[in-house]
């Protein structure tokens, strides 16, 4: 078993490092494996070193840290609510985060995004978890939930953008999800919240398992539910959140990753949070390549591109568990 997993954890790393050496090759100059090759080892005498190195591998450490971050969220969602069909964009979270974020940029407010993201994803967090805590975390009324609190905060969004008097354009690109003109000042924005809160999540994985035995027996098996509970959700929102704070609102991979790991390597999270991040970038990764080249010169956001893929698995999903029932 244990080799069987470490084939698996070592397909998807070598997946994640080919797609995303594909997409340094493409943008607006497509460049050959030479090319990438000399910029990135000979980056004082390649002519494409600028290009690689102030626009490309910023991007794509954008792509592989959001998605990792989504991913990672997901499972948590997941795990703690035993709910197969959580995730951050069902729940409202990332709407939440969203709209908070969005305000901010309308009024001009000076106080960094992110930090208004964070309060966002916060408070909509909250409200769900205290929401379906009262229904025993029963799955249809989580999803019902989320859709309303979605439905909440996007008619802020909307309200928003009708009425704002900033910059309109920032807005609406938040609205789609996009990687578009990021570069290393968002990079460093994601470092610190992904060193510390994907090492944490891997670290308490297990704890996710036991809740995964149900409240009772994890009390009984010492645990503290509640607290443990809204320790976990805090990560899984502050992930969240630190992303859209970057990229905006990008849906379904916290939701797709999670079920994807499940399949290859069962439901111990020990391997499941891990293996999720790795999907998450590589889903991420090939999104943006995909929305970079599908239309060139236009350029379709990643967000566009993630939602025409889930919205149909969030649907399988659905119509498998009615089946199952």
């Amino acid at each position: 078993m244990k080799s069987k997993n470490t084939l698996i954890f070592t397909i998807n790393i070598i997946m994640l490092v080919l797609v995303s050496f594909i997409s340094l090759l493409f943008g607006s100059k497509i460049l050959n494996i030479t090319d990438v090759f000399n910029a990135i080892f000979n980056n004082s005498t390649s002519k494409y070193s600028f290009i690689i190195f102030e626009y490309r591998i910023p991007r794509l450490l954008i792509c592989i840290m959001v998605g990792m971050s989504l991913a990672v969220a997901g499972a948590i969602f997941q795990g703690v609510l035993r709910n197969a069909l959580a995730s951050t964009d069902v729940l409202g979270i990332g709407k939440g985060a969203g709209f908070f974020a969005c305000m901010a940029i309308s009024l001009g407010l000076k106080e960094p995004i992110s930090l208004w993201a964070m309060v966002g994803g916060l408070l909509a967090g909250t409200i769900i978890y205290i929401l379906t805590k009262k229904t025993n975390f029963k799955n249809t009324s989580i999803v019902i939930m989320g859709i309303a609190i979605s439905a909440l905060f996007d008619a802020g969004i909307q309200y928003l953008n009708i009425n704002s008097k900033g910059n309109i354009q920032t807005v609406l690109l938040w609205l789609t999800g996009s990687v578009w003109g990021r570069g290393w000042d968002e990079v460093k924005i994601l470092m610190p919240f992904i060193i510390i809160f994907i090492p944490l999540a891997i670290f308490m994985s297990d704890k996710i398992d036991i809740l995964s035995l149900g409240d009772n027996v994890a009390t009984n098996l010492g645990e503290k539910v509640n607290e443990l509970k809204l320790f976990l959700l805090f990560i899984a929102i502050v992930l969240t959140a630190s992303t859209v704070s970057v990229v905006g609102t990008i849906g379904f991979v916290g939701l797709i990753s999670p079920h994807i790991a499940k399949n290859l390597v069962g439901y111990k999270h020990k391997l499941v949070i891990p293996l999720s991040g790795i999907i998450g970038g590589i889903i991420l990764v090939t999104a943006d390549l995909i929305g970079r080249t599908m239309f060139a010169p236009v350029e379709v956001p990643i967000g566009i591109v993630t939602s025409i893929v889930g919205a149909p698995y969030f649907l399988y999903l659905l119509i498998r568990r009615k089946a199952i029932k």
